[in-house]
């Protein structure tokens, strides 16, 4: 009988000791998920005072550089749809294009709409001017793109227009 009660005495010693034990290894645990969540609350920017690891933020803090470009969007525009047959030899292909134009300011320039006709007219006579080869390709686009720029900042007599954006564009 007196194994038996020494090895239930050494039983219950070893229970006593597993529970301090397991209770700190419950308590480490909880401690680094709690330090794990605010590490990631404060580089996520969640926390007050936090947010020092954010690009957009230092970007946005940032002070301007004096050889900086600044974008400012300008206003935009939609053109009606253009629809015109392609100058290729077989004559069958023809062009559907919608564009929105990007003025420097931003708003638009007073005499644009007054222009209209002759707008419409310029876009015209360049996009029957062109081939299926001349648009079908990347290349091709952006010179079209340009050439549409050039031809309304000539027309409304100085530099008014940034960009051309296609909305819409098909060959067939």
């Amino acid at each position: 009988m007196a194994a038996v009660t020494a090895d239930a005495a050494v039983a219950a010693e070893g229970e006593a000791a597993a529970k301090p034990r397991s209770k700190l290894v419950l308590i480490v645990a909880a401690v680094v998920v709690l330090a794990g969540a605010g590490a990631g609350a404060w580089f996520a920017g969640v926390l007050p005072g936090s947010g020092g690891h954010d690009k957009d933020k230092a970007e946005k803090e940032k002070p301007p550089d004096d050889h900086a470009v600044v974008y400012a969007p300008g206003a935009l525009r939609p053109l009606d749809p253009f629809i015109a047959n392609l100058s290729d030899a077989e004559g069958g292909r023809y062009l559907k294009a919608t564009l929105q134009v990007e003025f420097v300011a931003a708003t638009a320039p007073a005499d644009f709409e007054a222009r209209a006709p002759q707008i419409r007219d310029s876009i015209l006579t360049l996009l029957t001017s062109k081939s299926f080869e001349d648009v079908r390709t990347p290349e091709g686009k952006q010179a079209l793109r340009e050439d549409v720029i050039g031809r309304l900042n000539q027309i409304m007599q100085r530099d008014a227009v940034r960009a051309v954006y296609f909305t819409e564009f098909i060959v067939q």
